[in-house]
């Protein structure tokens, strides 16, 4: 018995390296439900009004990282300039043509409180750097979750299934769908309401959805927390989803690699991981108009 769970233990070590850095006891002590939270987030919505942006240029861009990954020990550095989180969404907000930023998932890396806050600071808009004042839309990752991290996420971002719907002076409207991937499934709450929002896709222009976890696997990112992997006749049903529904791209993270595919006319496009471990990380760039496109950026280090 005590040579079986040994075993067990070094699996999950070799299974958590993926997202390099160690987060075995976070796996083990997370308690955070899919369905549970999915209920917190839909309660929100209903008692607070999903974001919608209005008189949004015919064409705009959107940028999307993922993966920054901040714990309790960067807290111990301050933040400033050369943060990335930061140094990503002032990137955004100093372009002009840039309507709104996405963060993909794994804001924090370790237990505790201070992660959230800090991405929520770095977050936020600094009037002496920054154009203008766009929002940053989170959904949570594997690691927000582990160490019953769920609730911190909560308290600074409040939900992450919801909508964002663009408005454009055109008279276009773009829908974009957060989804929460954090116990590796989206759970069938979560689905059913996906569903509902994609039975009204003929009323937009383009559709444009989120979630963390990257769906494909190949020989050099098949290694990964076991909780963070979809089941695979859920990545099937997804993708058979956004295929039937005609959704323009699903944005996504987890691999801490940039890496894209084309499935059933759908975009699947993965970020790079924005955290310290990466010499030159990159993030998205999505052009919205009459079609979608994107291009990776390297976030400038100087």
């Amino acid at each position: 018995m005590k040579r079986h769970l040994i075993s067990l233990i070094a699996a999950a070590a070799i299974l958590a390296t993926g997202c390099n850095r160690l987060d075995i006891a976070g796996m083990v002590v997370n308690r955070s439900d899919t369905e549970e939270r999915v209920a917190d987030w839909l309660d929100y919505n209903a008692q607070n009004s999903e974001p919608v942006i209005e008189n949004a240029p015919d064409e705009y861009h959107v940028y999307s990282c993922s993966d920054s990954h901040y714990s309790e020990r960067d807290s111990i550095t301050p933040q400033g300039p050369k943060d990335r989180l930061y140094k990503y969404i002032t990137a955004e907000r100093n372009d002009p043509e840039a309507l709104l930023a996405i963060h993909a998932g794994d804001l924090v890396n370790e237990s505790g409180e201070a992660g959230f806050r800090m991405s929520a600071e770095a977050m936020a808009y600094n009037a002496e750097t920054q154009a203008k004042n766009d929002p940053c839309f989170p959904v949570i990752g594997n690691h927000d979750v582990y160490y019953d991290c769920a609730q911190y996420f909560k308290q600074y971002f409040h939900t992450s299934t919801y909508t964002v719907t663009v408005k454009t002076v055109g008279g276009f409207q773009d829908l974009f769908i957060f989804l929460d991937s954090g116990n590796g499934t989206h759970g069938k709450r979560q689905l059913e309401w996906l569903e509902e929002k994609l039975s009204h896709r003929n009323e937009y222009r383009h559709c444009i959805v989120v979630s963390h976890n990257w769906l494909f696997r190949t020989s050099y990112n098949y290694t990964t927390t076991p909780a963070a992997n979809l089941p695979q006749d859920e990545q099937y049903a997804f993708m058979d989803l956004m295929s039937n529904h005609n959704v323009d791209m699903v944005l996504m993270g987890h691999f801490h690699m940039r890496e894209q595919r084309q499935f059933g006319g759908v975009h699947y496009v993965m970020s790079d991981n924005l955290n310290d471990t990466k010499v030159n990380p990159s993030y998205v760039v999505v052009s919205v108009g009459e079609k979608v496109t994107y291009t990776y950026e390297e976030l400038n280090m100087d």
